[in-house]
């Protein structure tokens, strides 16, 4: 009699069975769960940039629809100006002017910096915005 026969009546994995079953699904786990990672980091990123073009967006029109005024600024909102820049739960954002001899300061420098202890620090997202306004004037930044 072969001790490794199954009776007719015994039923049941082995235990050679589920060690397989827990050593593929171990390998699954260890590729899925970097890929996931990237996958949510990019999407985050993803955030960033749609933020920062929706202020793009807001800057121009504001630079179109003012042409000629002077002193209305379109940031911070809290001073009338029409961009928000709320922080998010994964991103700071910021809006600069150009600056320097040879920058061009009709320019708008946008980023969005990964908020620091979350899986997004040390990323940092910048959109430069040439010529915001057609006629030479930059849209006011308060505070520049």
């Amino acid at each position: 009699m072969n001790r490794f026969r199954r009776k007719s009546d015994q039923k049941g994995f082995t235990m050679i069975e589920l060690m397989v079953v827990v050593v593929i699904v171990g390998v699954l786990s260890a590729v899925a769960v970097p890929m996931y990672g990237k996958y949510v980091k990019n999407a985050r990123i993803t955030e960033a940039t749609s933020r920062i073009g929706e202020i793009v967006t807001s800057a121009k029109t504001w630079a179109l629809d003012n042409q000629n005024a002077a002193g209305n600024p379109i940031w911070p909102a809290a001073a009338g100006g029409i961009v928000d820049l709320t922080a998010s739960s994964n991103f700071t954002y910021a809006i600069t002017g150009g600056g320097g001899s040879n920058a061009n300061t009709n320019a708008l420098v946008l980023t969005a910096t990964g908020v620091a202890g979350t899986r997004m620090a040390g990323v940092s997202v910048t959109q430069t915005v040439p010529n915001i306004n057609t006629n030479g004037t930059a849209p006011v930044i308060a505070g520049l």
